[in-house]
C-alpha cells in the first residue's frame, strides 16, 4: 500500500512516459512489475546497443525513443526467452500484441512465440501462434520484403505449417503449400527435400489404397 502511494505521487517519467505505457504498468500485479523492471535493467547491461540505462526506466526526461510501445515490450519479452523464463516471456510477447503496432511488429512477435512454443514442446500452442502468422502474411508481406531489398526471406511459419500438415497426414495439403511458398518468392532452401519426401509419402499412400 505504502510503495503504491508513493508510486501515485512519484514524478513520472522515463521510457514508460515516453511510450505513454505509465497506465499499463501500475495495473499490473506487483510481481509482474517487478520482472518487467527486472529484465529492462538486465537489457541495459546484456545489449551494448540499447541506447538507455536502468534508471531511464520510470525516471527523467527521455526523448527520441527508437521504439513503439509493441517493440519495446517485445523487446523484453525477448530478453525473458533468452533467460528461458518461457512463462513470463509468452505473457508479455501477448501484453505486446495487444498494443498498437505494425503487422510486421507482430509477426516478429509471432516469430518468436513459435520458437518459445518449441522450447516448451507444446505443439499446440505452435500451431496456434503459426497459423496466427500465416493468417497475417497478407499484411505484412509488402513491408517484408521492402525490407529485404525486394525478396522475401525465410518465414518459420510457412516450414512449420508445412510439417504440421504432413504430420496431420495432410501430404496432399502439404505439398500444395510447398508448391504456394516458392511460388510466392519465400525463401525456402529446403524445397527440394521437402518436396521429394512429401511426393514418395503420396505415393506411398497412393499404392496402398490402389
Amino acid at each position: 500500500m505504502i510503495g503504491r502511494v508513493f508510486r501515485i505521487f512519484r514524478e513520472k517519467g522515463g521510457i514508460l512516459k515516453a511510450l505513454d505505457l505509465w497506465d499499463w504498468f501500475e495495473n499490473l500485479p506487483h510481481k509482474y512489475q517487478k520482472k518487467v523492471k527486472y529484465y529492462y535493467s538486465l537489457k541495459t547491461i546484456k545489449n551494448i546497443n540499447f541506447p538507455f540505462k536502468a534508471k531511464h526506466f520510470d525516471t527523467g526526461e527521455v526523448g527520441n525513443v527508437p521504439y513503439t510501445k509493441r517493440t519495446f515490450l517485445g523487446s523484453l519479452a525477448q530478453q525473458a526467452l533468452l533467460e528461458k523464463d518461457f512463462e513470463f516471456a509468452e505473457w508479455l510477447y501477448n501484453e505486446a500484441l495487444k498494443m498498437e503496432g505494425t503487422p510486421l511488429e507482430a509477426h516478429m512477435i509471432l516469430n518468436d512465440l513459435i520458437l518459445l512454443a518449441q522450447n516448451k514442446r507444446d505443439v499446440e500452442k505452435v500451431k496456434e501462434y503459426v497459423l496466427k502468422d500465416v493468417e497475417l502474411y497478407p499484411q505484412y508481406k509488402e513491408e517484408l520484403r521492402q525490407r529485404w531489398g525486394g525478396t522475401l526471406p525465410q518465414i518459420t511459419a510457412f516450414e512449420i505449417y508445412v510439417y504440421l500438415l504432413e504430420r496431420e497426414g495432410k501430404i496432399k495439403e502439404a505439398l500444395d503449400m510447398v508448391e504456394w511458398i516458392r511460388k510466392e518468392g519465400i525463401t525456402y532452401p529446403f524445397y527440394d527435400e521437402v518436396k521429394e519426401r512429401l511426393l514418395s509419402k503420396l505415393k506411398e499412400t497412393s499404392e496402398q489404397n490402389s
